[in-house]
C-alpha cells in the first residue's frame, strides 16, 4: 500500500510482485558491489552485516527460517564431525569459542539450514517453494585463540578466531552479522531480550529437533545478579564469571545448550543484529529455571579481534 496525502492506491498483485523481485535484485547487487570479498570487518553503519532477508515471521522460539541468521557457521571436526557453532564475521574470518579449537577443526560450513542435508534445503512458504543453494564447505587456514585463555579452565577468555582458507562470496544464505559498536550492558533497555541460534540440542529436543537451524530468546541477566545466582546455585562456578562475560536466559527449558559452544548472543534493533556474546558455559542439564547461561562478551575483545583480523 501506497499513501499521497489521503490517498490510498493498491499496487496489482503483478506489479508488487515485480517490484519485490527489482528490490531484492537490486539489493543483491548493492551487496555485490558494496560487500565483496574482504578481509576487513564490515562497518556496523552501512548495510554489510547484520541483516538478513527472512520474510517469513516466525515465534519468539523455534525453527529458524532458511535464509535467517546467514552468518551461523558449523565448525567440522576430522570425518564431518560437528562439535562448535561459529559467526561469521568477514568473508574472511569467523568467530567462535576458543574451546572448540580442542579438536583441530578442519573446516567451516556456511549457508546450511538442515546440517543432515547434503544438497539445497527447501521449505513451502506461504504456498511457494523457497530452497538454498546448498551449504558451502571452506578449509580453515589458521586458528588463533585469546592469549589468555587457559585449558582446562575455560571459563575466562573463551573466545578465538578462524580464518578461512579463502574468502568466502556473500548472498541471501551467507553474510558476516555486525560486531557491537556500542556496549549494551551499560544501559540495558527494559526487558531486554537477547538471541541464540544454532544447530544445538535444546533441554527437550530429539536428534531430529536438532538438525535444522534454530533459534531462542533469552532475557538478559545483569552481571552482577548473574554472579549471586551461580554463586547460590552453582557456587563453583560464580568466581569465573566478570566483566568479560554477558549473561542471559534462566527461563525453563530455554536456553542454550549442547552443541551451541561459540555460538552468537545476539540483540535486534530495527531488523539489524549485533554479536553481543559468544556461547561459554552454563548449567548442567541446560535450561535450569532462575539459572542463565555465560557468553563471552564480545564487546570487551573487540580491539584484539581488530588486531587479530587485520593482522
Amino acid at each position: 500500500m501506497f499513501h499521497a496525502g489521503r490517498t490510498m492506491f493498491k499496487m496489482p498483485p503483478v506489479v508488487s510482485h515485480i517490484l519485490v523481485l527489482v528490490l531484492f535484485s537490486a539489493f543483491c547487487a548493492a551487496l555485490t558491489d558494496t560487500c565483496g570479498q574482504t578481509d576487513n570487518l564490515p562497518d556496523p553503519s552501512k548495510q554489510c552485516c547484520g541483516i538478513d532477508l527472512s520474510d517469513d515471521h516466525r515465534e519468539t522460539s523455534g525453527d529458524a527460517a532458511l535464509n535467517q541468521f546467514p552468518w551461523l557457521a558449523l565448525i567440522e571436526h576430522s570425518a564431518g564431525r560437528i562439535t562448535c557453532t561459529g559467526v561469521l564475521i568477514s568473508s574472511r574470518h569467523v568467530l567462535t569459542a576458543a574451546q572448540c579449537l580442542y579438536h583441530a577443526p578442519k573446516n567451516v560450513r556456511l549457508g546450511e539450514f538442515n546440517k543432515t542435508n547434503s544438497g539445497p534445503d527447501c521449505l513451502h512458504i506461504n504456498g511457494k517453494k523457497k530452497c538454498t543453494g546448498g551449504a558451502l564447505t571452506i578449509p580453515i587456514g589458521s586458528v588463533i585463540a585469546h592469549p589468555e585463555f587457559a585449558r582446562p579452565n575455560f571459563h575466562g577468555h573463551d573466545i578465538a578466531i578462524i580464518k578461512l582458507a579463502e574468502r568466502v562470496p556473500y548472498n541471501e544464505f551467507i553474510r558476516p552479522i555486525c560486531l557491537p559498536s556500542s556496549d549494551i550492558t551499560a544501559l540495558p533497555p527494559d526487558g531486554l531480550r537477547l538471541i541464540n541460534a544454532g544447530w544445538g540440542s535444546g533441554p527437550k529436543s530429539t536428534h531430529e529437533d536438532d538438525v535444522v537451524k534454530h533459534y531462542v530468546e533469552l532475557p538478559y541477566v545483569p552481571l552482577k545478579r548473574c554472579q549471586e545466582i551461580y554463586r547460590s546455585k552453582l557456587n563453583q562456578l560464580a568466581s569465573k564469571i566478570g566483566d568479560t562475560h554477558i549473561c542471559a536466559g534462566g527461563e525453563k527449558d530455554l536456553d542454550s545448550c549442547r552443541g551451541d559452544g561459540g555460538g552468537p548472543l545476539m540483540s535486534e534493533q530495527n531488523g539489524r543484529y549485533s554479536l553481543e556474546g559468544i556461547v561459554s558455559f552454563g548449567p548442567v542439564p541446560c535450561g535450569r529455571e532462575g539459572v542463565p547461561s555465560v557468553y563471552t562478551r564480545v564487546y570487551s575483545y573487540l580491539p584484539w579481534i581488530q588486531s587479530v583480523t587485520t593482522s
